[in-house]
C-alpha cells in the first residue's frame, strides 16, 4: 500500500512538472510534436509494405519532384523494382532539371529505363517531339518512350487528338518503336481507347484492378505515395502486366 501511494504521488508530481514545462516553453512541445508525427522527417529512411503480386513486375517513375536521388540505395530496396520510367520534356521547350542525372544513374545501378515526355496541349506538337528528341538518346534495353497525356487542350480534343497523333508519329518515325501512352483510367475512355489504341497503355488508376480489368494494359501506376530508400519522399509504383521477360522484349533492340 505505501509503495502505491508513492507511485501514485509521483506520478502526479510528474504530471505537475510536465503542464507547467508545456505552459512555459509552448514552442519547444511544438516543435518536437511536429517532428514526431511527421512521416517526412521521422520515417523518411523507411519503405513503405510490398504491394505487387508476384505476376506483376513492380517499377517506379520519377521526375525532379523527388530530388537527388541516392541510387545505390535504391538498388538495395526491399521493393523488387526492375524498371523506371524518368520524366525528361515538358512542353515544346521544357526539360527536367534532374533528368540527365536520373537517366544515367538508373542505368548505372542496372535497372531498366525509360524516358517519358509531358505533353503541353496548348503548345506545338513537332516542337514538342523535337524537344524530347533532342534531350534523349535512347540505347538497346531501354524501354519505348512514352507520351503522357493529363491535360485538356484550350483548343479543343479535335485539336488535342490531332497534335497527339503528330507526335506519336514523329517520335515512332525517329527511334523506330511504337512510343508508349500514359493517361488516367478516365482519359483513356474518353481519348486513347477510341484513337490509340494500337499503342501500349500505361494507366494511372488508384484502385484495385478491377477498375482496369477490362483495359488491355501495359503498364499501371497504381500509387502515388510508395516510400522507397533512397528517395526522401513518396513516389509512384507501378506493375507491368507480363514477365521479366517479355518486358525486356518490349525494350529497343540492336
Amino acid at each position: 500500500m505505501k509503495k502505491m501511494l508513492c507511485f501514485v504521488l509521483g506520478l502526479c508530481v510528474g504530471v505537475f512538472f510536465s503542464l507547467i514545462f508545456v505552459n512555459n516553453h509552448p514552442e519547444v512541445v511544438s516543435k518536437y510534436t511536429k517532428i514526431l508525427f511527421s512521416k517526412k522527417k521521422l520515417f523518411k529512411n523507411s519503405e513503405s509494405p510490398l504491394r505487387t503480386p508476384n505476376n506483376y513486375i513492380f517499377g517506379l517513375d520519377v521526375s525532379k519532384y523527388q530530388g537527388l536521388i541516392k541510387w545505390d540505395s535504391v538498388k538495395q530496396s526491399h521493393h523488387p523494382i526492375e524498371y523506371i520510367f524518368v520524366r525528361s520534356t515538358m512542353g515544346d521547350d521544357r526539360k527536367d532539371v534532374r533528368f540527365k542525372y536520373n537517366w544515367k544513374e538508373a542505368k548505372r545501378v542496372g535497372f531498366i529505363r525509360g524516358a517519358y515526355h509531358y505533353y503541353d496541349p496548348n503548345e506545338n506538337s513537332t516542337k514538342q517531339a523535337n524537344n524530347f528528341i533532342s534531350s534523349v538518346a535512347l540505347e538497346e534495353g531501354d524501354l519505348p518512350p512514352v507520351l503522357d497525356i493529363e491535360a485538356n487542350s484550350r483548343y479543343g480534343q479535335k485539336n488535342l487528338i490531332t497534335g497527339l497523333k503528330n507526335w506519336l508519329s514523329i517520335i515512332e518515325k525517329h527511334y523506330g518503336v511504337k512510343p508508349i501512352i500514359y493517361s488516367t483510367r478516365g482519359r483513356h475512355t474518353s481519348i486513347v481507347k477510341k484513337h490509340f489504341n494500337e499503342y501500349p497503355r500505361w494507366v494511372a488508376s488508384y484502385t484495385s484492378k478491377d477498375k482496369i480489368k477490362n483495359i488491355n494494359w501495359a503498364f499501371h501506376q497504381f500509387s502515388d505515395n510508395i516510400r522507397v530508400k533512397g528517395i526522401s519522399g513518396p513516389v509512384d509504383g507501378n506493375d507491368y502486366n507480363g514477365s521479366l521477360k517479355t518486358l525486356k522484349t518490349l525494350a529497343l533492340q540492336q
